[in-house]
């Protein structure tokens, strides 16, 4: 397995710089957008009712942008972590990629904790608790989008570290 990265990493290695450095790129600008524009907007909006549907159904749709974004990082970042031999390098680098695997694990877990509130805040909102339904999407939006965003830029400033080496 390795041998097969080492050899995609050396016919594509640009290319698979170039689309993880796209993914980071999509992904900071979603975050971004979500909680400096899109959820200024819906704040406007006073019927609680159309608000909440409207925050649930742009969180909903996210997710699946999210989902490839997500894979697209992962997948580019493991072939180069394995076809630029990280592992044989300078061991400051080395702990460098540990620290951005760690920043990329606890984000990816934390989308997944985002998203297990989601399904919450849709059951909630069928049954109109909308008391429930602002707690979880509060909670979202202004605590875990903010957390995502910043932990994404250290994560892309350790990358650029690396790219240093």
């Amino acid at each position: 397995m390795q041998e097969f990265l080492i050899s995609i990493f050396g016919d594509f290695g640009r290319v698979i710089v170039f689309l993880h450095i796209v993914g980071a790129a999509f992904l900071i600008g979603s975050l971004f957008m979500i909680r400096f524009i899109i959820k200024p907007t819906l704040e406007v909006i006073d019927d609680e009712s159309v608000r909440y549907s409207r925050c649930i159904r742009i969180l909903d749709r996210y997710f699946y942008y999210l989902f490839g974004t997500m894979l697209l990082i992962i997948s580019a970042s493991l072939t180069m972590s394995v076809g630029l031999g990280f592992k044989y390098a300078n061991p400051t680098l080395y702990s460098l990629i540990h620290v951005k695997e760690a920043l990329w694990l606890f984000i990816a877990f934390n989308f997944i904790y985002m998203y297990t509130k989601l399904m919450n805040a849709k059951k909630l909102f069928k049954k109109r608790e909308f008391f429930e339904v602002h707690e979880n999407l509060g909670l979202i939006v202004d605590s875990l989008i903010p957390l995502n965003l910043i932990l994404t830029l250290i994560a892309a400033y350790i990358g650029v570290i690396i790219r240093g080496f």
